[in-house]
């Protein structure tokens, strides 16, 4: 249970001696002290306990005796947080103004209660009253939790995030998020199974609670993703403190199955120093600061910065933007050619999306593409470019040439219930038969449900488009998902190809000439990306690879620059070099 301070003077009450009836005595006040159903108690500028009611002693069950002379940090829960009461009581007297404090104490029975205290000081006491919450708090607790692993989930834990930020505002102490990301965890559960990956996610989050500070709350954002509220820090190097105890909670080794298994975190950290801060920025803040770890080598810990501020502002202005890009015509479709490597002829165009901002210039796809997945953006950019390539493709035919074009397929569109039906309502209104379209499709784009995933496959597969597999070679397990999904197609990434020359050539030409022969086995075409050499090309050709792109042929180019004519004498001109 979390202690909060509340200090707010606006709601001191006036002295209470103007609203009462001068006929009423003593009597009158002692009976009311001992016969009301909220806690009263009067503490001296030591926080002790000077007097209480008989509700005092029905709720916590102690005598009169045991409470008084006793201070009120000596009743708190081991793990609350005094330093908040210390604070309330200050140096030589109470703080000035409307205290609230939200406490365990433990009842003589040995059972913890949840105490919402609040009161105002008057000279050298502090006279408060309190509601015993415990019940309240506990139906609170199973409502909105994570049901795998208690915690908070995302919705709950950024209410409590806001109402912290609101708190925060009337305190000089900081106040910092912590987000936490497993890494590669998509993969190891791919490779254990679900139910085995569910109880590695439920121990972590058991870790996660024994690293942080009692008070802190510790959420789950969703998947492998976890994040911490501190309050009541005295600096940044608390919060530093606690990101380091995240990261040795991942240091031992977790049970799975009959074995164990080796986990690592990311982690980022934002603070909040004044009122003004949002919630959402906050955790955004933190969310990115997380990434920076990721890519600079995982199993660490990065703090936001200003340097990451300007990554924070562009990427806030970009997800805003994308919203209008479509209707200001911003957006644009480049094509780069596919090509045989046995003939040279251009058999298809990749469609790939570009965006001129306005203000920030040329927008790299590998930014804003992960943006529009994340706020859903994507089934409408997806849409858009599906029926602009698909109209290309028919005004090529109309002109002669037999191509085709290949369009990603975003996760969140694989997902969609209608997807096989929104690609054959666009052939049928461009007009271009379902074999000149093939949909690339990602790894990330099955892991989560690879079942699922074939099944959507099959629908588009039935339509007579072709479905490719993009980025082979850089994933987890893209062998077994090669087997098992209806696949036609097969990119090798273009780090793979990088590698085909030098002194690490016949290795990884016997690796690719593996690949190929696996590939034909199972009726696949291979189309290697990233061609920007004949040496490359070269050796492609002796791993008898069918299909190659790069910029060795053409670089992504406007519709009416894109070369579709024949690449014969480069293709035949790296063989004769070859041998």
């Amino acid at each position: 249970m979390t202690l909060r301070l509340i200090n707010d003077p606006t709601r001191v009450p006036p002295a209470a001696s103007a609203h009462v009836n001068a006929q009423l005595g003593p009597k009158a006040f002692e009976e009311l002290f001992n016969h009301t159903g909220s806690l009263l108690a009067i503490l001296d500028d030591e926080a002790r306990f000077v007097a209480v009611n008989p509700a005092c002693v029905r709720v916590l069950g102690y005598p009169p005796e045991h409470l008084i002379g006793r201070s009120l940090m000596d009743c708190l829960h081991p793990h609350d947080p005094t330093q908040a009461v210390r604070r309330a009581a200050g140096v030589g007297g109470w703080q000035e103004g409307y205290v609230e404090l939200l406490a365990r104490h433990r009842h003589a029975d040995g059972s913890w209660r949840s105490l919402l205290w609040s009161g105002s000081a008057h000279g050298d006491h502090w006279y408060a009253s309190a509601k015993d919450v415990t019940e309240w708090l506990r139906l609170e607790h199973r409502v909105g939790r994570d049901p795998l692993t208690g915690l908070q989930n995302r919705e709950v834990f950024n209410d409590e995030l806001a109402r912290a930020l609101a708190r925060h505002g009337r305190s000089t102490l900081h106040l910092g998020v912590l987000y936490i990301d497993i890494d590669a965890f998509k993969q190891i559960n791919d490779s254990i199974g679900h139910e085995a990956g569910d109880h590695l996610l439920a121990e972590a989050s058991r870790r996660l609670r024994e690293a942080v500070r009692a008070g802190d709350v510790v959420g789950r954002i969703g998947g492998d993703e976890f994040a911490i509220l501190l309050e009541l820090l005295e600096s940044d190097y608390e919060a530093v403190a606690v990101a380091r105890r995240v990261l040795q909670a991942f240091a031992r080794p977790f049970e799975a199955g009959s074995g164990t298994v080796n986990l690592s975190a990311s982690v980022g950290l934002a603070t909040a120093h004044d009122e003004t801060k949002l919630a959402e920025r906050l955790i955004r803040e933190a969310d990115i600061a997380m990434y920076r770890a990721k890519s600079t080598g995982r199993n660490r810990f990065a703090i936001f910065d200003d340097e990451l501020r300007v990554t924070v502002d562009r990427r806030v202005s970009i997800e805003r933007d994308l919203r209008s890009a479509i209707a200001r015509a911003e957006f644009s479709v480049c094509y780069q050619p596919v090509v045989s490597l046995r003939d040279g002829a251009v058999v298809s165009c990749e469609a790939l999306l570009r965006w001129q901002h306005p203000e920030w210039g040329f927008i790299s796809p590998d930014e804003f593409i992960p943006l529009a997945e994340d706020n859903g953006l994507i089934v409408q950019l997806g849409a858009w470019v599906l029926g602009t390539a698909l109209a290309q493709v028919a005004r090529w035919r109309a002109d002669g040439h037999d191509v085709g074009v290949s369009v990603n397929l975003s996760p969140r569109q694989l997902t969609l219930d209608n997807v096989a039906a929104t690609v054959s309502e666009q052939l049928e209104k461009a007009g271009v038969p379902a074999e000149a379209l093939t949909l690339e499709i990602t790894e990330t784009a099955v892991l989560s449900d690879p079942d699922g995933a074939a099944a959507k496959l099959t629908e588009l597969r039935n339509l007579g488009v072709k479905v490719a597999f993009d980025d082979f070679g850089t994933g987890y397990s893209s062998l077994r998902h090669l087997s098992q999904l209806p696949v036609d197609v097969i990119k090798l990434d273009r780090a793979f190809v990088s590698v085909l020359k030098g002194d690490g050539a016949p290795r990884d030409r016997a690796i690719l000439i593996a690949v190929t022969a696996a590939a034909r086995e199972l009726n696949i075409s291979v189309i290697a990306e990233g061609v920007e050499d004949v040496e490359q090309l070269a050796e492609l050709k002796r791993a008898d690879c069918s299909l190659g792109q790069g910029y060795l042929f053409a670089d992504p180019r406007p519709a009416e620059q894109v070369p579709l004519g024949s690449f014969a004498e480069l293709v035949t001109g790296s063989a004769s070099e070859s041998d």
